[in-house]
């Protein structure tokens, strides 16, 4: 058996409906976990399930916003309820609007810490409750940001919020090993249509790249990638800790 096999695993995705997200859980299908998606939007059929052919029975979608807690309790149980028990969550839930920090309201820095953060905080909550009554208990890999590692001009909350996620993956492996292992992946810039206006014609994505050390942006198949091996056995030794995934950015300052 492959040190990478999820095979059999229940998994849950946050935010698994576009994006990162999307790609994430159609990964986790793929590698023959089931898998229940949740985001704000409701769908006749989870775009997951799309271009995996034996999808059918081991995925389904809920609304769900992660900042009500009665619904986040609400997508746990189904996932019991449906599959049985709860191996991995996927916290990725998240993002911003560009905001002048002089000028942001308070409200709007609530909704943004709330989404980022807090989210994640009730999500692991109740997902540890599942895991920690678990033989295998479970792991959590949380979606975070390169903005949480430095300055994140016009997203400061957004910024402050995945500080925060790094933070909390980190106290929560100390408190919650040895039965979950929590672990932490840090983006930088990453293709999806939400980050398609950085760089919105082929001379400003190269110019882009350019900044980059590997030269090019990246793909959301390397965030899930990188989920896939922390949620296997390969990873059964790493805990507490951020990946950072932006080709070397971070380092130039970019990412």
């Amino acid at each position: 058996m492959s040190k990478f096999d999820v095979s059999g695993k229940v998994a849950i995705v946050t935010g698994g409906n576009v994006g990162i997200g999307v790609n994430i859980a159609q990964t986790l299908l793929q590698e023959g976990c089931s898998v229940v998606t949740c985001s704000r939007r409701d769908y006749d059929s989870p775009p997951a399930a799309e271009g995996v052919s034996d999808a059918a029975g081991r995925i389904v979608h809920m609304t769900c916003d992660v900042r009500e807690p009665e619904q986040i309790e609400a997508v746990v149980q189904r996932a019991v309820n449906e599959f049985g028990r709860l191996d991995i969550l996927v916290n990725n839930a998240g993002g911003s609007p560009g905001a002048d920090t002089s000028t942001a309201s308070p409200r709007f820095f609530a909704s943004i810490i709330a989404i980022n953060l807090t989210g994640v905080m009730v999500f692991s909550q109740k997902a540890n409750e599942i895991m920690q009554k678990q033989e295998e208990g479970g792991t959590i890999v949380n979606i975070a940001s390169v903005a949480g590692l430095q300055a994140a001009p016009f997203m400061a909350a957004y910024g402050a919020a995945k500080a925060g996620v790094i933070n909390v993956t980190r106290t929560n492996a100390v408190e919650w090993g040895p039965k979950v292992r929590v672990n932490c992946i840090a983006p930088g810039l990453i293709w999806t249509d939400a980050a398609s206006f950085l760089a919105p014609t082929e001379e400003a994505r190269a110019a882009v790249s350019a900044s980059i050390p590997l030269r090019r942006i990246g793909e959301v198949q390397e965030i899930s990638d990188v989920v896939h091996f922390l949620a296997s056995p390969a990873s059964r030794y790493i805990s507490g800790e951020t990946i950072v995934v932006d080709g070397g950015g971070r380092l130039r300052g970019g990412g």
